[in-house]
């Protein structure tokens, strides 16, 4: 596999039904370097919860002008979302501590919540699909049937509101 392709790992019928395509584990390590490389987009629900934890637009937003990223719900479809913005040096999200634990981690954005996955609307349904290993050194993508939380990772992901 070309480690810097996206992987389809199952699909998702209309009737929520779950086809996995391809068995893989992931079980986070915390090792926050998607909070470090990463360009971290929010929704504007995900800007009201923290805006609610007390912070200031400036303190948490690189821009308050937002940007087009593909919808899940439609095909060929966008949704405005902004971006997060970075500590000045270290280029490390504004919400990540000192020992590399999100600030609001209770609260984080839907973006986070979803790492390394994706889902992206098909002819067929929704696909979900992992981002690049060379990104999320949790995932592994050489399991076999039993070791395989693909089932549960998209259980996961369907209970989250966005796909509502």
């Amino acid at each position: 596999m070309d480690d810097h392709s996206e992987t389809i790992i199952a699909k998702i019928k209309d009737n929520n039904k779950i086809e996995v395509v391809r068995d893989i584990f992931f079980d986070c390590n915390n090792c926050a370097l998607c909070c470090k490389i990463n360009e971290i987009p929010v929704t504007e629900k995900d800007i009201t919860r923290i805006l609610e934890l007390g912070f200031e637009l400036d303190q948490f937003l690189k821009e308050l002008s937002p940007v087009l990223i593909r919808s899940h719900q439609k095909k060929d479809s966008f949704i405005k979302a902004y971006i997060l913005k970075k500590k000045p040096f270290v280029k490390e999200c504004v919400f990540l501590d000192e020992n590399e634990k999100c600030k609001i981690h209770k609260y984080k954005p839907l973006s986070c919540c979803i790492y390394p996955f994706a889902v992206r609307n098909d002819d067929e349904g929704l696909l979900v699909i992992v981002h690049p290993k060379s990104v999320c050194t949790s995932i592994d993508m050489a399991v076999n049937k039993k070791k395989s939380n693909t089932r549960k990772i998209v259980e996961f992901l369907l209970s989250l509101e966005f796909l509502e």
